[in-house]
């Protein structure tokens, strides 16, 4: 029968409830003491793993040392694979807190007698080097080894070597000599001596030394003329100099003339290559005359290769204003050589060509000056769009980078816009489905900046969607492209009125796409975005029945809920004014239990792995607003119905406020106002929150914002005694606004002209029915503006979040930390940064604002005391708060706070973690954690001299002693 080995760890893979880090480190542990060399290699390649999940110091201090134990008494092979999880793990490394410890267990094979022991030593020791770069005795042993007769313990010795002079200056500067004679020993290998000169590039911590070494490589270049001494040489010298930029200029000089002199294809492809690295760090360091060599170099080679590595340098060349600058006339060499190479049979090089002039014209477009040829760059590019989708080849990077080249155009000017339509629109139909979605793309992009320009291809659009709809079984790139044109079609119809033909062409799509229904969903999700939510009604109430999932039909239920509110909002036709608002006030009603029964329907959606907390939060501030315009409609009325008491202009007179004339209405008008502010406040918490969102999203907020800012200051100038002024909106709105949104700036422009009536009134402190009837028109404006659903209620792209570790904890989850009265306690604050996916694709990480505060909830001292000041001394609530940012390292931070505690009774310690960007802004995305600290009660010694004794005795009054006067009773 065959055995079965069980696998002692647990991998958690199918869904098993996950271990502590405690209790996997136990797990661990017991692989590592096992008497078999199979458990214990599963048991150490399980490390790095570990760190990555709990990545805390006291964990992976606990577990190097271990590791360190197993390679000081295992074999070679668990030695290497304590080697590799070192490698694997750089990044935790600083955070060994007993780095003697753990160098002295790893450091004791270096003395063994086994050449392979003492190189993966050294290899190990030089994977840790950033946490020991200044360890004298791993310096000598380093230098020792080279000189070893073992050629293992001496590439191990290089590869320690190259490691530590990365990391610290002294053995840099102290290595110079050595390695400078090992290079320079006839004895030496000239393989050994290839892996030697890579390490000169790290010689660069103080001017003597670094012009020591680019002297020395320099004069090894004529003695050494092999292909690969030549190579290894130039790329050393080329990231010294890239380090220090003092010497760009002299590199780039010297690779210019190996590019010119020398004729291996090879060494021209490796010199092109490292100028390719120098130009990154800025081109305004090259000499002059550089960049017209390289121009020179590609118009005289025949090579392709060489041509298309010079053009890549160009292309980063021009990335500088001043070489744009250079390179404005159509004449120039730069100019004349791109537009020639445009035109090549090579798509790679015409490719390449159409960046670098497109680089040109936008930089003469953003410094507004006289841009000449660019008609003759316009028509190369649209050659070559037409070449790509007319060729057979599938090229679909070098379709997409020209795309690109078109849409950047675009931006830059305007008046592109209409003739890319035209042309794209015109390729729509007769390409492949792969260059139809490429196509699509761009279209969308175009259209965002200029969206008015896609009513020309509404027909093409339809057409090609109607050809595509009749396909039986469409294959994922059709139904792809599906999407993007129905996408086109919102994009085009925003502010228009829907045609009956365009309603039934996204019909027939929906209807005939059964198979796949995530199509029809990212269909009804893009008509969201774009406002247009009776077409997503129709799509989504069809999906709801259509998933297995209960959390997914909820989901659905939610998107369809929204979609009816927001349908019955929008009014096509209004009526006269009588019947209007009688309508508009049912409307907002209707939306507002819509919005309730979306909220009711999301809580059902949530899971424990997805919150849905700003999905929440956006609908519920929404409905919040919805219902401020209910309570503003009936506050207007009640000028008509509520005459104001007898008691007003008495009221009046006495509080010196003529608004009070109106009795209740003034007291209604400011709760509105009060209503609107914290509206504003719960937008503005909202988008504190939300950190990872798309910059349309961020948009989408602000503008909601404004218009409860709007309302409440038409509101508050109406009746409140404040300076009249005309409600302006904020300033982001004169920008280039995205598409999404340009309709909810429209209705806040229209909202702020009628509010302009507002300031011309002849009685400064008198409500009249016309500011009532500008009050409901506002409403009406801003109920019956679309509203787009962000991009980030749907899709997630950048994904952050921070995990905390505060110490001390107590023994039993839920309890209290007990401390002494008159101590302190020292909170301990770890935390590390976790990035899902697309780190920093929006905004980044700078810092960790980490808060600790700390509340007195009971207070029991002195309960039977009878005096009522003390009573309400015991009860006032003791709060602080500590604040403390932090600057991630390698995705870990951590603070330490001295909490004292004034008085005795329960306190509740909440620690949060606000993440603040690359800007100086800080978000509030939490997490929050609580502790609760139990502080005794003051217990008084009172010093009483006793008779017929010399000294004193502490007698200890108990409050529960009532021979004894307590403090503040009388006698």
């Amino acid at each position: 029968m065959l055995g079965v080995r069980v696998n002692i760890f647990i991998d958690n893979s199918l869904g098993e409830p996950e271990q502590d880090a405690n209790s996997a480190l136990t797990e661990l542990d017991k692989g590592l003491r096992s008497g078999k060399v199979g458990e214990q290699c599963e048991a150490i390649v399980r490390f790095p793993r570990l760190f990555e999940k709990y990545p805390f110091p006291i964990l992976i201090n606990a577990s190097l040392l271990k590791l360190a134990d197993v390679f000081r008494v295992g074999n070679n092979f668990l030695r290497m694979c304590v080697l590799r999880v070192c490698q694997q793990s750089e990044k935790h490394l600083d955070k060994i807190s007993n780095v003697d410890e753990f160098v002295k267990r790893i450091f004791s094979v270096i003395h063994s007698n086994d050449p392979i022991a003492r190189a993966l030593t050294l290899r190990t020791l030089g994977a840790v080097a950033g946490i020991i770069p200044e360890r004298q005795q791993v310096h000598h042993s380093i230098r020792s080894s080279l000189d070893s007769h073992d050629n293992v313990e001496i590439e191990a010795a290089i590869c320690a070597a190259t490691q530590f002079a990365a990391q610290s200056k002294t053995f840099a500067i102290s290595m110079c000599n050595k390695i400078s004679n090992m290079i320079q020993g006839q004895s030496t290998p000239a393989s050994m001596k290839l892996e030697l000169i890579p390490i000169l590039q790290y010689m660069y911590h103080d001017t003597h030394t670094a012009a020591m070494v680019r002297k020395l490589a320099t004069d090894l270049l004529p003695g050494y003329p092999a292909e690969d001494f030549v190579q290894v040489i130039l790329t050393t010298l080329t990231k010294l100099a890239a380090t220090t930029l003092v010497d760009i200029p002299s590199q780039v000089e010297l690779l210019l003339e190996y590019l010119h002199e020398d004729s291996r294809f090879q060494i021209k492809s490796s010199v092109l290559q490292q100028l390719y690295e120098l130009a990154k760090p800025g081109a305004h360091l090259w000499p002059p005359g550089a960049v017209d060599s390289i121009i020179d170099m590609a118009y005289t080679t025949e090579s392709p290769r060489i041509l298309r590595l010079s053009l890549r340098v160009i292309k980063v060349l021009v990335e500088s204003p001043l070489i744009c600058a250079q390179h404005q006339d159509p004449d120039s060499k730069l100019r004349k050589l791109c537009l020639n190479m445009s035109l090549s049979s090579r798509i790679c090089l015409a490719v390449q060509a159409i960046q670098i002039l497109t680089q040109i014209l936008c930089y003469g477009f953003v410094e507004n000056s006289q841009v000449s040829g660019t008609n003759d760059v316009i028509q190369a590019l649209e050659s070559l769009i037409l070449l790509l989708t007319q060729s057979e080849d599938k090229n679909q990077l070098e379709l997409k980078l020209t795309l690109k080249c078109a849409v950047r155009l675009c931006e830059y000017k305007l008046d592109y816009c209409e003739k890319f339509l035209q042309l794209l629109g015109s390729r729509l139909g007769s390409v492949d489905s792969s260059f139809s979605i490429t196509i699509c793309e761009s279209l969308g992009a175009i259209g965002s900046l200029q969206p008015e320009a896609l009513l020309i291809l509404i027909e093409d659009i339809l057409k090609h969607l109607s050809t595509l709809s009749k396909v039986n079984n469409p294959t994922s790139k059709q139904s792809l492209t599906k999407v993007m044109l129905c996408t086109l079609i919102f994009q085009s119809m925003c502010g228009y009125k829907w045609r009956m033909d365009v309603e039934l062409a996204i019909k027939e799509v929906t209807n005939n796409n059964n198979i796949n229904l995530w199509a029809n969903y990212r269909i009804g999700r893009a008509a969201m975005r774009y406002g247009h939510h009776k077409a997503a009604l129709s799509i989504f109430e069809d999906l709801t029945e259509q998933v297995s999932s209960e959390h997914l039909h909820f989901w659905l239920v939610c998107l369809k809920e929204i979609c009816t509110a927001e349908s019955e909002l929008i009014q096509n036709n209004p009526e006269d004014c009588d019947d209007e608002e009688k309508t508009l006030v049912d409307r907002l009603s209707f939306a507002v239990v819509h919005y309730n029964k979306a909220i009711a329907a999301l809580k059902a959606a949530t899971t424990p792995s997805n919150h849905l907390h700003f999905q929440a939060e956006y609908m519920r501030i929404r409905s919040e607003f919805l219902q401020c315009l209910i309570q503003v409609i009936h506050t207007c009325n009640i000028l008509c119905v509520v005459p104001p008491p007898a008691i007003a202009s008495t009221l009046a007179q006495t509080t010196r406020d003529e608004f009070m004339r109106h009795g209740y209405l003034t007291n209604q008008m400011r709760k509105c106002v009060k209503e609107f502010q914290n509206c504003s406040e719960m937008y503005w918490g909202l988008y504190q929150t939300a950190f990872d969102a798309d910059p349309s999203t961020l948009e989408n907020l602000q503008i909601l914002q404004q218009m409860c800012v709007l309302f409440e200051q038409c509101v508050e100038n109406i009746s409140i005694n404040t300076s009249l002024s005309k409600p302006e909106i904020l300033d982001f709105v004169s920008k280039n606004t995205r598409l999404e949104c340009k309709q909810l700036i429209q209705g806040c422009k229209i909202a702020t002209e009628i509010a302009g009536g507002i300031c011309k009134k002849d009685s400064p402190q008198t409500i009249t029915h016309k500011h009532a009837n500008i009050l409901r028109t506002i409403a009406n404006v801003l109920s019956n503006t679309t509203l787009p659903i962000p991009r980030f209620f749907f899709q997630i792209l950048q994904s952050t979040t921070i995990k905390l570790s505060v110490s001390p904890q107590p023994r039993v989850m839920g309890e209290f930390i007990s401390i002494q009265f008159g101590s302190q306690l020292a909170v301990k604050v770890e935390g590390v940064v976790q990035h899902a996916q697309k780190p920093g694709l929006f905004r980044k990480v700078d810092g960790v604002v980490v808060s600790i505060s700390t509340q007195l909830q009971t207070n029991t001292k002195n309960k039977d005391s009878s005096n009522v000041s003390d009573t309400k001394a015991n009860l006032e609530t003791i709060s602080t708060v500590l604040q403390q940012t932090v600057t991630p390292h390698k995705d870990f931070f951590t603070a330490q706070f001295l909490l004292a505690f004034p008085k005795g009774g329960q306190y509740v310690l909440s620690i949060e973690a606000s993440i603040v960007d690359e800007v100086g802004n800080v978000w509030k995305t939490g997490p929050r954690s609580t502790l609760t600290v139990k502080v005794p009660e003051e217990i008084k010694n009172t010093p009483i001299s006793m008779p017929g004794m010399a000294g004193t005795a502490n007698v200890i009054l108990m409050p529960e002693d009532n021979h004894f006067i307590k403090p503040g009773q009388k006698k």
